[in-house]
Formats: structure tokens, sequence, C-alpha cells
């Protein structure tokens, strides 16, 4: 090593994993602050440059390593960060969990808290921070699906997933990937593609297939379902478009799914993929302002899987454009109601602007003909808007 400078990416693996579950270790934080002594719970730095030292005479003795010195440990943690070996889990507000559960009536809350969680996190970051903690959220249903699937003999152990698209999917399957990258626990996989592509043609990654890319290290068994379509088709070309060749088995494949993952725009949104694809037909000419008037008069609050609904449930007839998705908002609801399937609903902010959803998420809430999830994953600033 004499005459080169050392960089924490030479490292192997092993050896960056072992150096940070040392120094937490060290710290008494790997497993929770109940390791320390009473009275201890603050960190000087004095008990910092102690644990490091530690972990750097640790390195010799275990590794025979004798480069790293105290002060090297710590870009150890920024390899380990870039490397996706420290994943950050978001608090919960269970209290306001409770309270959203109680007003409007979640039966499930009582016997499984995770139907709803309030994550603690706000401002612009609250999106992907909403996204990461469904996935944590995500894994433990695929693991109880999984086990369940075993413990009855199924002769498909698999755990099929739904995978819509936009930002707040996008974020889960990237966390998602990251948690089973080397988690033998974790059972077969099979990723669907909700839709048939990008609304956007200079944003590809909201598309779900782009997502199955990060599955390609993963040492669990992961197989995909992709959909091939025309993203949006006019409203009376849809059932053929959906049963062309290439879309009619993704389609009929769709009801082997277990647990589907998705979110919803707020109507008019300007960063809601179906409100952009509108009004590009719009500058376009292949839209006329009465057309969105009728969607507007027929109450269009939101949508679900880029099927607008309003207050008192879907808008079917009003919309003059669809989504190749393979399901309706009833299909979901339906879905929901089964004790043998999941809905994750992700109702975090805007991933671009940070504004909340609340009053298209509302709805969701309170009307039986849109309650088509399982388990709610939300921001505190929308729940205490919820619980005003």
């Amino acid at each position: 090593m004499s005459g080169k400078r050392w960089h924490p990416s030479e490292e192997r693996d092993e050896l960056v994993f072992a150096v940070c579950a040392r120094f937490l270790d060290q710290l008494g934080l790997q497993y929770g602050s109940g390791k320390r002594e009473k009275g201890k719970a603050d960190l000087t730095k004095a008990d910092q440059r102690g644990a490091a030292a530690a972990v750097a005479e640790w390195l010799r003795q275990k590794y025979g390593h004798t480069v790293l010195s105290r002060e090297q440990i710590y870009p150890i943690f920024w390899e380990a960060a870039r490397r996706g070996f420290l994943l950050l889990q978001p608090p919960r507000e269970q209290d306001f969990a409770r309270q959203i559960a109680e007003r409007h009536d979640v039966s499930r809350f009582a016997q499984d808290a995770e139907t709803i969680q309030v994550v603690n996190v706000r401002g612009t970051e609250a999106s992907s921070h909403v996204a990461s903690a469904g996935a944590d959220l995500l894994l433990s249903l695929i693991k109880k699906l999984g086990r369940k699937k075993k413990e009855r003999g199924a002769a498909d152990p698999s755990v099929h997933v739904g995978l819509g698209g936009g930002y707040s999917a996008m974020v889960v399957a990237k966390r998602l990937a990251e948690r089973i990258y080397s988690d033998l626990d974790c059972p077969p996989l099979v990723l669907h593609a909700l839709s048939g592509g990008g609304f956007l043609i200079d944003e590809p990654r909201k598309s779900p297939i782009t997502y199955f890319t990060f599955f390609d290290d993963v040492l669990v068994d992961v197989k995909f379902v992709a959909l091939f379509s025309a993203t949006v088709v006019p409203s009376e070309q849809y059932e053929q478009v959906i049963s062309n060749p290439g879309v009619r088995e993704s389609f009929e494949l769709a009801q082997q799914i277990d647990i589907v993952v998705t979110s919803f725009a707020q109507a008019g949104h300007r960063h809601g993929l179906l409100n952009q694809h509108l009004k590009h037909l719009m500058d376009t000419g292949a839209l006329k302002p009465q057309d969105l008037d009728r969607m507007k008069a027929a109450g269009w609050i939101g949508d679900v899987q880029f099927r607008p609904y309003g207050p008192r449930g879907p808008i079917l007839d009003e919309c003059p454009v669809k989504a190749v998705t393979l399901f309706e908002l009833a299909d979901l609801v339906a879905m929901a109601r089964r004790e043998d399937k999941y809905v994750v609903l992700f109702a975090g902010p805007c991933g671009e602007c940070g504004e909340t959803k609340t009053e298209a998420l509302l709805p969701l809430l309170t009307e039986p003909k849109l309650r088509l999830w399982t388990h709610l994953v939300t921001d505190v600033q929308t729940a205490s808007q919820l619980l005003q």
C-alpha cells in the first residue's frame, strides 16, 4: 500500500459491512439503546473516537488489516451507504394512525397495526420516505404470504407483486431490491407491471417495466411479467387493445397477483401523469376543452392507476382515453376485501413538489366503492389534514 492513497471503495463488501456492524455494536446502537448503560444514552465525541479505535484494533486482530486507522473507520460508513448497506427507517406516528382508523372505521387496524402507517416526515423529501417505509411494509407482507403458501404446500410458492407506475412505485421497487438483495428468508417473487409504459417520453423511469432492472443482482429468485402495450388509447379502442396477443397474456396472469402496489394523483395537478397526458392531448388538438369539462362535471377529484374517480365512486364513461392497466378500480376494491390479497396505497405528498393530496385521498377513505386498499402509508402532514 506504500505510495498508494487508500480509498474505502477498495474494500470488499464483507469488510465494509463488518466495520459498520462492529462500530454500532461498540456504541450499543445496533440492537437498540438498551445495550448501553443506564444514563449513557447520549453519545459524545469521545464515545465515537473510542468506538472507532476499538474497531480498528478489532480489524487488526480478526482480519489482519493493518491499514485502517481510527480516522478511516468513518469513511467506511459513507461507502456502506453508497453500496446500499445502510437503510434508514423513518419514524412512525402510531397515534395519528389510530385516530384515522377510528374516524374512518378501518376495522382491520385493531388486528393489524400495519394497516395504516403514518410516517413522521415533512417537506419535499417526505414522498421518498413514505415510499421507503411502504417498501419495508411490502417486504413484511411478502414474507407473510410466503409463509402461508409454504404452510399449505402451494404448488407455486412465489409471491406475485403488481407494481404501478410513477415516482412512489419507483422508490418502492428500488428499496425492495435493496432489502431482499441477500435475504434468504424472502420467498421467490414474480413482479408484474400493472400499466403499459410511461406517459412521458422523457421520463421513462416512471414506467413499471424499468423497475425490473433494480432486481438484476439480487440473490432471491425473481421473475417478471411485463405489459407491452400502448400506454393510453382512446376509450372506444380499449377492449380491442387488451385482447391483442402479447397484451392478453399479461391480463390473464393478473389473477395470480397477491399484492398490488399503487398510488394516486389529485385531479388537475401539474405533476399527475394522467393530467399531464390529457394536457398534452389538449395542446396537440387531440382533445377539446369540452372533453375535460365532462370529467369535471362528473366530479373528477383524483385517479388511481390512471382511472379517474369522484366523491361517489369511479368515473367510468366521461374520460375520453384509457390507460392500459391490469385492474379497474372495482377490481382493486374486490381484491381489498379478500383475506389472501393485499393492496398497498401510497398516500404521501407529490414526489416532485411536495404538495399534499388530501382532497383526493378522502374519498378513498370514506366511500365504500373506493375503499380499494388494505394498507395505507402516508405522511404526518397529510394525516394531520385528514384529522382537522
